[in-house]
């Protein structure tokens, strides 16, 4: 059997949701990016990380990419969790593209989850109220634009427990 380790970043508590929920159905080893050490975590076989979105980027994703050399003989997974709506296909697409390395074949999988201005650090929280502000001033606003003014407005969490099957699927295939 291989070992799997979840390594995590979470800044509102909605991507250590999906951590736990991946943790009880892999029965894996989990730790919080910032306990996370390197010559620890390249023990294990299989090495899933994930992080929530913050402007196009997985939060923690620098790590993943500054130690992509010490990664070539574990499995990596990289899983992403977010307020965009997993049926967006084009945006899933766009933050793929943007924090998995060029040239490097790396699953990839994306949860929607939501917004949690109630454990969201001040710097996210005043961002947020930035863009939103800037949104509402606007007059001629797209169906994105409209959607995405109603949707950062208040906190909600649309995480589902289910999304995270085929992810589980393909590690529990990978130790086989």
């Amino acid at each position: 059997m291989k070992t799997v380790l979840l390594v995590y970043k979470s800044n509102s508590g909605l991507t250590k949701k999906y951590a736990e929920w991946i943790q009880e159905e892999l029965n894996c080893t989990t730790i919080e990016l910032k306990d996370a050490h390197i010559s620890e975590i390249t023990k294990y076989d299989i090495i899933i990380f994930g992080g929530g979105m913050h402007a196009n980027k997985i939060n923690g994703i620098k790590f993943i990419k500054n130690n992509l050399e010490r990664f070539r003989n574990n499995h990596l997974i990289i899983f992403a969790t977010g307020a965009t709506p997993a049926s967006a296909v084009e945006e899933v697409k766009k933050f793929e593209q943007a924090n998995i390395p060029c040239g490097h074949s790396i699953p990839f999988f994306y949860f929607q989850s939501g917004m949690n201005y109630k454990d969201m650090r001040i710097i996210d929280k005043i961002i947020m109220n930035c863009f939103n502000f800037v949104l509402r001033l606007k007059k001629d606003k797209n169906s994105v634009e409209q959607g995405t003014m109603e949707a950062i407005s208040n906190s909600y969490d649309n995480s589902n427990q289910i999304v995270i099957k085929p992810l589980i699927h393909y590690v529990r295939q990978l130790s086989e």
